[in-house]
């Protein structure tokens, strides 16, 4: 999906402090992301999606089989922690009747009327869940926005959804659209139902040309994703995700594990019940991997000089600025929300004590600069990289 270019308030539990990382819905330009759509030969419904942001971001797959409140069981897709992979940050998901969504961030829509719109009884955060694990149709969508809207946040974003009748539509602040049965549908970061000019995206007419001359199909899929796929001033294609609506298959790719392609289908990742996936790892949805259990570390003693080469302010785009500084036996990480204390577990790993948070400091090859790895619950959720200035 993208949320990847339109910000989003991922409330992420960083040493002890929530701290706001982005705000819901909003348009960031420098971003990017391609959805599309489309009905092969042979009547199968196809939907694929290049996830495009910050490099240094951790993604998720997270899987909700069906419960007692929900018709259906789906998938989310997530930034930074399987946390994000349920409420109002879910960037996008597929359901087990092949219903899919996922999401373009477009400007900023001026004049809606919110007022003119319900507020869903169970809160914002419900509504993506309840989607997903509701409904089966493109129209069902679309009549529930039709009625209810976000109260904080959607006036900077488009919903693309499928179904696996072939049902196809674009649904924004600027109102609906849904093509012609069958027909093909391609979304970019342009708002189509405001009629916004698409010639300022490249990517749009490679994926409207490809999915129009070759016809739907996993090779077609395929052949777009890595066409449209970017890396370009610390911008990436973080993941790509290819759904066969009518069986239920998908297929999952990343620049976080690269050359490797896991092929799935729904049903299968249902039946191992509620798990996350980190696409760090994509073989892990095919083999058992077991979750380490958390124990509590033990200080090591560290000379000044083995901690002064950690020194410095690391940044990620999303995340911001994070200084490291000494203090006492240990590092001082400190951030405009606040600070805490880090204790060294070894030479390059310090821990914050009765948590599962871990800093990690390595060299990066490929930018010769010192790398800060955020890792919890045994998963790397984020990277930020020492300024140029302080990499002595």
């Amino acid at each position: 999906m993208n949320k990847s270019i339109k910000r989003k308030i991922l409330r992420r539990k960083i040493f002890g402090l929530y701290i706001l990382i982005t705000s819901f819905f909003v348009f960031i330009p420098s971003y990017a992301c391609t959805i599309f759509s489309g009905v092969d030969c042979n009547g199968q419904v196809w939907n694929a999606n290049n996830e495009d942001g910050p490099e240094g971001i951790a993604n998720f797959i997270n899987v909700f089989p069906k419960t007692n409140d929900t018709k259906y069981g789906y998938y989310t897709l997530s930034y930074f922690s399987p946390a994000n992979g349920e409420g109002g940050n879910i960037q996008g998901g597929m359901n087990e009747v092949g219903l899919t969504f996922d999401f373009n961030a477009i400007a900023y829509i001026e004049g809606f009327d919110l007022e003119s719109k319900k507020k869903f009884t169970e809160g914002d955060d419900a509504i993506l869940p309840h989607i997903l694990g509701n409904m089966s149709s493109v129209k069902e969508v679309i009549d529930f926005f039709d009625n209810y809207w976000f109260q904080k946040g959607f006036l900077s974003a488009q919903m693309h959804v499928a179904d696996r009748n072939g049902q196809f539509a674009i649904i924004s602040a600027s109102g609906t659209q849904m093509v012609e049965k069958g027909q093909p549908l391609v979304s970019t970061n342009f708002d189509i139902c405001g009629n916004e000019d698409s010639s300022s995206c490249w990517r749009y007419p490679v994926a409207t040309e490809k999915l129009t001359k070759l016809g739907a199909s996993l090779s077609t899929m395929l052949s777009i994703c890595q066409e449209t796929a970017q890396n370009n001033n610390g911008i990436v294609t973080m993941y790509s995700n290819i759904q066969n609506l009518t069986t239920g298959e998908i297929w999952f790719f990343s620049i976080h594990d690269p050359n490797i392609i896991i092929n799935t289908n729904i049903n299968e990742l249902l039946a191992k019940g509620r798990k996350s996936y980190t696409f760090s790892n994509l073989k892990s949805l095919k083999e058992a991997n077991e979750r380490k259990e958390r124990k509590e570390s033990t200080p090591v003693e560290l000379e000044p000089n083995k901690l002064n080469k950690y020194l410095g302010t690391y940044t990620n785009m999303m995340v911001g600025e994070i200084k490291i500084s000494l203090h006492e036996n240990g590092l001082q990480f400190s951030s405009p929300f606040g600070s805490e204390m880090l204790y060294p577990q070894t030479e390059n790993t310090f821990y914050l004590p009765n948590t599962s948070i871990r800093i990690e400091f390595v060299e990066d090859s490929k930018s010769n600069r010192k790398k800060l790895r955020y890792i919890e619950d045994w998963y790397w959720s984020f990277s930020a990289w020492r300024d140029d200035l302080d990499n002595k």
